[in-house]
């Protein structure tokens, strides 16, 4: 299956301590959580046409290991499994050889304006 990695520096803004998931000046969860979305959007965004986008449905991660202010994060996504319009992703984050995190993530492929009206 199809294969990406990407590369994130941790900021300020996405410490724990600033999203305030925490107390502490490290990579807040739920930046890590974007930084793989980001990786999985990226990754099916050529499959798409013009009027279609993903969005996440559901994310299964275990947030492993503290990461600092400044650090690379290096997010690897796969995609395990397309099943019509919901697709499945292998997940791993890596700080220097260690692995932070890891996630099992899915996608729903969606109209764009179609979803958007459900705002209505």
């Amino acid at each position: 299956m199809k294969k990406i990695t990407k590369q994130y520096k941790v900021s300020e803004d996405q410490t724990a301590l600033a999203m305030g998931s925490g107390d502490l000046d490290v990579l807040a969860t739920p930046a890590l959580v974007a930084m793989m979305e980001n990786c999985a959007k990226i990754l099916l965004a050529p499959e798409l046409s013009s009027i279609q986008t993903s969005v996440g449905y559901k994310m299964d991660l275990k947030h492993l290991a503290p990461t600092a202010v400044g650090s690379t994060v290096k997010v690897d996504a796969e995609i395990l499994e397309v099943d019509g319009k919901k697709i499945s992703y292998s997940i791993k984050a890596f700080d220097d050889d260690q692995v932070i995190g890891e996630a099992v993530h899915q996608r729903v492929v969606v109209e764009t304006a179609a979803f958007l009206k459900k705002l209505k």
